[in-house]
């Protein structure tokens, strides 16, 4: 799993990381454009999954902002992620609504990421989670996880996406 696994999925993960890197624009001053995205993510796949085929259906609207130091902030106003078991058809649909804040340490090139609100994360030890509350997670300058996300508040919820899909 590379730094881009934020959306996304948000993403994604972002998804998957990857998802929101693809679905959000750099436009700063401009209102959030319209996103979609279907992918499957296969047992075993890197950055994190469950023990049988996800489809993952993102819609709604998204934004990516650079800051002027270089920072970036993903934002998904009335984005949505509706996740299938490929193997039984068991889904949920989730409102993903929350935004990453992601900097570059100049000294050593960690990439840290933080989530708040609702986001649908992958994490290799986790597989697929719908975090909501504060999160942090730590990519070092090759993109290998180092820090899997951490509750920076201690107030936050991890569902089990997989656990609740099988």
């Amino acid at each position: 799993m590379k730094r881009a696994i934020v959306l996304a999925l948000s993403v994604i993960l972002a998804l998957t990381m990857a998802a929101p890197t693809v679905l959000a624009r750099s436009d700063n001053g401009t209102a959030p454009e319209p996103v979609s995205a279907d992918f499957t993510v296969e047992p075993g796949a890197e950055g994190g999954s469950c023990a049988f085929p996800l489809r993952v259906e993102v819609s709604g609207k998204g934004k990516m902002i650079t800051q002027p130091n270089g920072s970036l902030i993903f934002t998904s106003p009335g984005l949505f992620a509706t996740v299938t078991n490929k193997t039984n058809g068991e889904q949920a649909t989730f409102s993903i609504t929350g935004t990453f804040h992601q900097t570059t340490n100049p000294e050593n090139g960690d990439v840290t990421t933080k989530v708040t609100g609702r986001n649908l994360l992958s994490d290799p030890d986790a597989g697929y989670v719908l975090l909501s509350g504060n999160f942090s997670f730590v990519f070092d300058k090759n993109g290998n996880l180092i820090q899997s996300f951490e509750d920076t508040d201690g107030n936050g919820q991890v569902i089990d996406v997989c656990a609740l899909l099988s």
